[in-house]
């Protein structure tokens, strides 16, 4: 990947939908409550039990790396991250989502119910939005499965 399509697929992550008018509103109807979303996560396990299962122990590192740039335009890995535009994903694995103090979540990822583990990640970096409907997060996912693969190995190394 050269660094122009790397940079180009930051931005694209960073992109938000311009906020409606206020004539837009104002007839809308308001959306349904949030829903818990029926998944089931897989097992919770340490970062080198997933990392020794044979997907994640052929995935390519360097590629994960490289695809996690366009997380890291709002989010950061490592234990003294702070929150950007998302919050800290240190310690993600295993951990509930919308369970970093103090970050503003959607009611709908907030009521969501996941726990994150590489199956749920695989899913939700697939397509944020149909995953779980109404998330406030802007990034319109990964359709490579070596992608996801790749980048979660590399978050299951950056992360813990």
């Amino acid at each position: 990947m050269s660094v122009g399509v790397a940079a180009l697929s930051v931005l694209a992550a960073c992109q938000q939908a311009p906020s409606p008018s206020p004539q837009d509103t104002a007839a809308a109807p308001l959306p349904a409550a949030p829903q818990a979303i029926p998944f089931d996560p897989g097992p919770v396990q340490t970062a080198a039990e997933y990392l020794a299962e044979p997907k994640f122990a052929s995935a390519d590192l360097a590629r994960g790396q490289l695809l996690s740039f366009a997380c890291a335009a709002c989010h950061t890995f490592d234990a003294k991250g702070a929150t950007l535009v998302g919050p800290n994903l240190h310690g993600v694995f295993g951990r509930r989502a919308a369970a970093v103090a103090g970050f503003d979540y959607s009611p709908a990822l907030a009521s969501s119910g996941l726990v994150w583990t590489p199956v749920s990640l695989e899913a939700w970096l697939n397509e944020p939005a149909s995953f779980v409907a109404g998330t406030k997060m802007a990034f319109t996912g990964y359709r490579s499965a070596d992608d996801r693969r790749d980048l979660i190995a590399y978050l299951l190394h950056a992360t813990q």
